[in-house]
């Protein structure tokens, strides 16, 4: 019985030491992820709110003839170029404001792009055209752009 609990006591011995390694790993893994959720969540934040303004400053497309409305390139992919883009009217939108949080969110992305690592398929967007359309500025789909 005495070899018994010999066994029994360094079996014990090493699933704590297991655990407590385990733990300590976890412990870690835990440290890092807060460490990296805090900024990136913060990146996060700040990426929403300023995709929030676009949508603010675009939501009016009011228009009355095609050269009113203009495409906004919104955002940047892994490899370069816009994420999609976005029909916006000059007669309702401060253009100024627009671009310039428009860049801004574009700098933030490419940011995060690289903490994150990301990739893509570094496929190009083709830019369209916006037009109005029953006095709303819209994206045309790219069949009946440039015809």
């Amino acid at each position: 019985m005495g070899i018994a609990w010999q066994k029994a006591a360094v079996l014990l011995c090493f699933i704590s030491l297991a655990s407590c390694v385990q733990l300590d790993e976890e412990q870690q893994r835990a440290a890092l992820l807060t460490e990296l959720d805090g900024s990136l969540a913060q990146l996060q934040v700040n990426l929403r709110q300023l995709e929030r303004r676009m949508e603010q400053l675009t939501e009016d497309k009011q228009c009355q003839q095609h050269s009113e409305c203009k495409v906004l390139a919104k955002g940047v992919r892994p490899c370069g170029g816009a994420e999609q883009f976005i029909a916006y009217s000059t007669l309702a939108t401060d253009e100024e404001v627009l671009l310039d949080t428009s860049d801004k969110f574009s700098q933030l992305r490419q940011r995060q792009h690289q903490r994150l690592g990301t990739v893509g398929t570094c496929e190009a967007l083709i830019e369209p055209e916006a037009s109005c359309q029953q006095n709303s500025c819209t994206v045309l789909p790219l069949e009946y752009a440039r015809r």
